[in-house]
């Protein structure tokens, strides 16, 4: 029974080789169509797979989590925590069998060819035995060398051994110069070793967090929160319990230090698992594509089942015959979803190799991905191709099977069975296909015309500032050369004066954030508001700046002054803020005359209001700001911006060069235009409009072709019928028109469809939309507009042809 069965699947599978290499044109149709939808599945389920479905590459990471700060219902906006805090938890806790801190560092390499900036991370000594990673080479930080004074030792990560060290089996014990200080290499990390959470480019990872370049040791002491955690669980303890116990550690946090910084009764201390907060950033992103290779992927599919149900006028008396010698309904529905299911795992096949392109593509366009690495296709993806296509075979091939699998013996042996009822139930099930094929399609138009209209608005939107012609870069003073305020600020007081020099520059300015790119916020008390505790207050951007800061940017000033060269440490503390502060703090009042208390800085003066700025995001409303004079609030890590005159990339060398006449060892990074920064703040939003853009384009495309393949399959039917009209004395206008109307018809009906969908389906765009409404009416229009005059050029050509049928030849 079981042999005479594979016998019976062995002689379908060579039966439906030969009729698919009868019909190469129609096999490579409906390859390449279902190939483009499985193939963008496969894509986006390898996304989907790195961020979700993988296990992460350390040592059981089902027991790894994440420990962080975040505010009471605003858990997923976690919040650094600072050293105290971190102390605590690791020395108190029960529930975790290690905790390691991390954040991220740079320092200068010098003494190795140019001076170069180099991306690093801080981390405990046991860091690297919490994830379960030993060194491919070396050893890892030993315990004494994470106290204060400890020796100055690196691990490097492969590609910075390899491109710094020659990839030289003697470089564990070499020294090499960061900061102006020797380190020691103790080790080199594995080649696949990467942590997402500090980014995929960190060269140097070295211990003692406390020691932090961005921040002073009277910061790092005084509340300053720059650390996040991981922890690995002890066996038989869940994420839960360790929760439980983090919130008793918080309120006892609470109750011993109420006076610091981050001892906010609304604060929390937040356990996730490691795996979940994993690409949490690309998650709404890649739910919103998953969806729309899902209707590509169906589109797909029902254009196949067109094609097939096209092909069935050729093939009912082969049918017929084959039933009218005794074969069963099953085994012709058999016969027929093998042939569709093996034109599913060819596509699939291609639909694999359009997937490796693909996910390519997608690492090299999107920085949100970059934290990936690389996206490998495993066997997990494997099976979800398998599997996707093995499902589309049986989807588009289920309806034509049916509609084959019961002929009418005695029409369609006889020659009739062109105006059979089959043939009119196959004409319906066509109909249905396209508008099917079209509503879908109308949703992916839709959504991409709302994106691309938000982000055509985002991109428009005055930032309040103007970008143009401004170069920027970053600077990093290492504490061993620059250790005091008095150096940090003769350095940048030496470095404008030396580019205010070079030809083309129109002005000189340092900040410690650029637009759009903050970097510092602090709890704040404004004169006029109750006299909250410091961890109460609120918290608002604040940033150190130059006097000429507004005059390079050309962010108006509103009121009062801007800051002078006689603001310095010496002088009395003043501020400028901006207008959204000014708006919710002091409404209806003249902020001139103030008084602000930063953090734990003396009071300062008001004597200057900034017209809003973009500083957080260009979606996202001003935040409140405070600008100070950078001598009264030095800063290691600041932007040089520079106005010209010139092409701003010009500049760069000479840039170089007067700063290097200062510090021959001091690097510059991050050197681009404003402009730069500003699409670099728009990127996600770009890569997942250009996405749903393409798939959009495809899904039309796809259904372009249904409706011109319905119409001519309408017209190759007609043709007796229409060579009548035209005998009788039809013209060619008449006739034009009557073949076009049949496929706006379905067009029309496909448009309400899917128009009536979108709105219920692009509300989860919401969050991704700028200044634009998810039902904005004149996306809905525009976009059945366009596609009606897609389906006027798709019904158009049949319908030429169809005035061009000679009734001699159609009569006979």
């Amino acid at each position: 029974m079981i042999e005479s069965s594979m016998n019976s699947w062995l002689q379908d599978l060579r039966y439906a080789v030969r009729m698919l290499a009868k019909s190469p044109g129609f096999t490579a149709a409906a390859v390449v169509t279902l190939a483009l939808g499985i193939g963008a599945n496969t894509a986006i389920f390898t996304v989907a797979n790195a961020v979700v479905f993988r296990p992460l590459p350390y040592s059981d990471p089902s027991r790894l989590v994440l420990i962080s700060t975040a505010d009471a219902g605003q858990r997923s906006q976690l919040i650094p925590m600072p050293w105290l805090r971190f102390t605590t938890i690791h020395d108190q806790t029960r529930s975790l069998s290690g905790v390691a801190a991390f954040t991220n560092e740079t320092f200068n390499l010098s003494e190795r060819g140019d001076p170069e900036q180099i991306p690093a991370a801080r981390v405990s000594s046991d860091f690297f035995e919490v994830l379960g990673v030993r060194p491919a080479m070396g050893r890892g930080f030993l315990r004494d060398e994470d106290q204060p004074g400890g020796k100055n030792v690196v691990l490097v990560s492969h590609a910075f051994w390899m491109r710094k060290l020659g990839g030289a089996g003697d470089a564990v014990g070499q020294n090499i110069t960061l900061d102006s200080r020797d380190y020691t290499v103790i080790g080199v990390l594995p080649a696949s070793f990467s942590f997402a959470f500090v980014g995929r480019t960190i060269g140097v990872w070295a211990p003692r967090v406390f020691e932090l370049n961005l921040a002073t040791p009277q910061q790092i002491q005084g509340g300053t929160g720059f650390l996040t955690a991981v922890a690995r669980l002890r066996p038989g303890v869940t994420r839960e319990q360790a929760q439980a116990e983090m919130d008793v550690l918080n309120r006892q946090y609470l109750e011993t230090y109420p006076g610091r910084p981050d001892a906010n009764p609304k604060r929390m201390v937040d356990v996730a698992s490691l795996k979940d907060q994993f690409g949490v950033n690309i998650r709404p992103a890649l739910l919103m594509l998953s969806a729309a290779v899902a209707l590509v992927l169906l589109i797909a599919c029902a254009n196949v089942a067109g094609l097939l149900l096209s092909r069935a006028l050729g093939r009912r008396k082969e049918i017929a015959v084959r039933a009218a010698l005794g074969a069963g309904r099953a085994a012709i529905v058999r016969q027929l979803l093998v042939e569709s299911s093996l034109l599913s795992l060819m596509s699939g096949a291609l639909g694999v190799l359009l997937a490796l392109w693909c996910t390519s593509l997608l690492t090299g366009l999107s920085d949100n991905l970059g934290a990936l690495k690389e996206l490998p296709i495993d066997f997990r993806v494997l099976i979800f191709s398998a599997g996707i296509s093995l499902l589309s075979g049986l989807l588009f091939g289920f309806i034509p099977s049916l509609q084959l699998s019961k002929p009418d013996l005695n029409a369609v042996l006889r020659d009739e069975g062109r105006s059979s009822t089959g043939s009119r139930r196959r004409n319906h099930a066509q109909d249905l296909l396209v508008v099917g094929q079209i509503a879908l399609c109308m949703i992916l138009l839709v959504g991409s015309g709302l994106l691309i209209r938000s982000f055509v608005r985002l991109q428009t939107s005055n930032p309040g500032f103007d970008p143009s012609g401004v170069l920027t870069m970053q600077i990093q003073l290492p504490p061993a050369k620059y250790g005091t305020q008095q150096q940090m600020i003769a350095f940048y007081k030496q470095a404008i004066q030396q580019t205010k020099t070079l030809p083309g520059v129109q002005g000189v300015a340092i900040s410690s954030a650029l637009p759009v790119v903050p970097m510092r916020m602090s709890p704040v008390l404004f004169e006029g508001q109750p006299e909250l505790p410091l961890p109460q207050r609120p918290i608002v951007s604040i940033q150190a700046i130059s006097p000429d800061y507004g005059r390079v940017l050309r962010v108006p000033l509103l009121r009062g002054r801007e800051f002078s060269e006689h603001d310095d440490e010496q002088a009395a503390r003043v501020v400028i803020v901006n207008q959204a502060l000014a708006r919710r703090f002091w409404p209806n009042q003249d902020p001139i005359g103030k008084k602000v208390w930063a953090g734990r800085q003396p009071a300062a003066q008001v004597v200057g209001v900034f017209g809003d700025v973009k500083n957080l995001d260009l979606a996202a409303d001003p935040n409140p700001e405070v600008f100070l004079p950078f001598p009264q609030l030095p800063w290691a890590l600041l932007n040089l911006s520079l106005r010209t005159s010139v092409e701003p990339a010009s500049l760069l060398p000479g840039v170089r060069r007067q700063l290097s006449q200062i510090d021959k060892d001091q690097p510059i990074t991050a050197a681009r235009t404003l402009e730069q920064v500003l699409a670099a703040s728009t990127a996600p939003r770009r890569f997942s409009m250009l996405l749903l853009v393409g798939f959009s384009a495809t899904a039309l495309i796809l259904a372009m072709v249904g409706i011109y393949g319905l119409v001519a399959y309408s017209v190759a039917q007609r043709t007796g019928e229409l060579g009548i009209r035209i005998a009788l004395g039809a013209d060619r206008g008449e006739i034009l028109r009557l073949v076009v109307m049949h496929g706006l018809t379905l067009t029309a009906g496909g448009i309400a469809l899917g128009l009536a969908g979108s709105m219920l389906l692009t509300r989860v765009l919401s969050s991704l939309l700028y200044q634009t409404s998810a039902s904005d009416p004149a996306t809905f229009l525009l976009s059945a507009a366009l596609f009606l005059a897609v389906a006027c050029a798709a019904s158009y050509l049949p319908a030429r042809r169809a005035t061009r049928i000679d009734p001699v030849e159609a009569l006979r």
